[in-house]
């Protein structure tokens, strides 16, 4: 979901350090467009987009902006069982704001100066490291081009990543375990997307919760996300197959369904959470999440991989956007202040810093989805009372606390050290 918005993020960090240097995107499709649901901007990603002189930008477009401080967020409930209750009223570290990601990628292909070239319907194959060090790309239509750099920023079935673990087992047969981290795994996880109109739900129901307030109707397995936007409701609804993880997965990733699928899925919830469903707009979306395996390296000579490419993630703390824009920053300020330095030292030290901080993030989201469905190992067993749930309320509100902490300067200060 990343690659469109993090590949044109990263020539803006890039050219606008070092206007010399020369960039190209190249993008499979006939134009760059970016599908899905908004990008929360949390507080090290919104600092970055005003670095780009950003902030503007986004007031104009009467977007809210993210705010320093304690912000309500979603109450939490459990909503498997006939008559449902709250358990949980989030109060998030930071108030972020969601960018549409048409919106950031109309914002950032602003940016782009001259020496930035766009290139459509170019899809990428493979590259080869030349005997000068140089990388021969090659493509879909049977044309190839030089670069002296190659970023990955192709999103989570990354044609990229496949090239450079394919490179590398070649080069270290004995490495066949590189292998696993060439394709996306099944997180095990759907995610049904909809919306309903809020003056059809109003009619039925004046009352209904979902007019009002974001939620997050917690069960067994299941939960859904619900969010008032103007005059419609988002709806999210996610549903886990038991042991899924990592199974194989061999159907659609993305196809339309039956509203009858999704509301099967909740048989047995609240009459408020079918009623909500019963108004969903038909056909839903049912999206089968992926994600990256922990990938042990995400550069190779002068080859790097950022954002989905790198560390693809569930959605469950809405953090994988912010972390495209992070890779972005850090990689294209380290490339265009240290221009002379080899090209394989900087990716080195970018991936030091950036992977092991990405992957937390990663593994944080996974988690808080284990938790709103009471499958982490620490969850309590059929709770059915408000009681039972309070450690679990608690550890979800601190689990977001780290998305109000640090800086990416901070992080760039700490690359910086590595090259000296």
């Amino acid at each position: 979901m990343s690659a469109k918005f993090s590949r044109v993020a990263i020539c803006c960090c890039l050219v606008s350090e070092n206007p010399h240097i020369q960039v190209d995107i190249y993008e499979a499709k006939p134009e760059i467009s970016s599908l899905g649901t908004a990008v929360a901007i949390w507080k090290r990603s919104w600092q970055v987009l005003e670095k780009l002189n950003l902030g503007e930008e986004v007031r104009k477009k009467g977007i809210p902006l993210p705010k320093e401080g304690e912000a309500r967020g979603p109450i939490f409930r459990k909503s498997d069982q006939s008559e449902g209750f709250d358990f949980h009223s989030h109060i998030m570290p930071y108030g972020p704001t969601g960018l549409p990601r048409p919106v950031l990628l109309s914002m950032l292909e602003s940016k782009l100066p001259q020496n930035c070239h766009i290139h459509v319907s170019k899809r990428f194959v493979s590259y080869e490291t030349k005997s000068d060090g140089s990388i021969k790309l090659a493509f879909a239509d049977g044309t190839e081009e030089e670069a002296d750099v190659l970023i990955g920023a192709d999103g989570v079935h990354s044609a990229a990543r496949a090239a450079l673990f394919n490179n590398l087992i070649k080069a270290y047969s004995k490495n066949a375990d590189y292998a696993k981290f060439i394709e996306p795994i099944f997180s095990g996880t759907y995610a049904y997307r909809s919306i309903v109109h809020a003056d059809k739900l109003k009619a039925t129901n004046p009352k209904h919760q979902a007019l009002v307030i974001p939620k997050i109707w917690c069960g067994n397995g299941k939960h859904v996300v619900t969010h008032p936007i103007g005059k419609v409701i988002s709806v999210i609804c996610y549903y886990t197959v038991e042991s899924g993880e990592g199974t194989p997965y061999d159907g659609p990733w993305v196809t339309d369904v039956s509203l009858t699928e999704v509301i099967d899925h909740y048989k047995g919830w609240e009459p408020e959470l079918i009623q909500l469903l019963e108004h969903a707009e038909a056909p839903l979306s049912r999206w089968a999440i992926h994600v990256v395996n922990d990938l042990p390296l995400i550069t190779s000579g002068s080859i790097a991989l950022i954002g989905d490419a790198a560390h693809a993630m569930t959605p469950h703390q809405g953090v994988g956007g912010g972390q495209a824009i992070e890779d972005a920053y850090i990689l294209g300020k380290l490339l265009a202040n240290h221009s002379t330095s080899p090209a394989e030292d900087i990716l080195l030290v970018y991936e030091k810093v950036r992977l092991p901080f990405a992957q937390q993030a990663a593994e944080k989201s996974r988690v808080n989805g284990m938790m709103y469905e009471f499958l982490h190992a620490n969850s309590p067993k059929d709770p059915k009372t408000p009681e039972e749930l309070t450690s679990t309320g608690e550890t979800i509100g601190k689990s977001f606390q780290w998305l109000a902490e640090g800086s990416c300067d901070n992080d760039l200060q700490q690359a910086e050290a590595l090259l000296k």
